[in-house]
């Protein structure tokens, strides 16, 4: 959907010297497909609690997107690639009345 099969592998879903702004210089980018992109990770962020912190950094730039954000968006993608095999699992616990 985000042609991002072909990717390599991120070991943390954002820099710890990122720093996201409005940064007015640069050029704008779709936002339509940046939304879409915010969208389906902050729907992952449900079941995928690690990337919330940096899905809400990136979902406040949504009005006015520019190319460091859409980057910051596909690392977290790309991190997200590479750690398939996490998760939460939810256990039922029966109610003893």
């Amino acid at each position: 959907m985000f042609r991002m099969e072909n990717v390599k592998h991120m070991a943390t879903p954002m820099s710890t010297a990122c720093y996201l702004d409005k940064d007015e210089t640069v050029q704008l980018i779709d936002i339509k497909k940046y939304r879409g992109m915010i969208g389906s990770l902050l729907y992952l962020s449900a079941s995928k609690p690690n990337i919330m912190f940096s899905v809400c950094m990136c979902a406040r730039f949504q009005a006015n997107p520019k190319e460091s954000h859409l980057s910051t968006v596909k690392r977290i993608m790309r991190y997200l690639l590479g750690t398939t095999n996490l998760g939460l699992w939810y256990l039922r616990i029966p109610l003893i009345i």
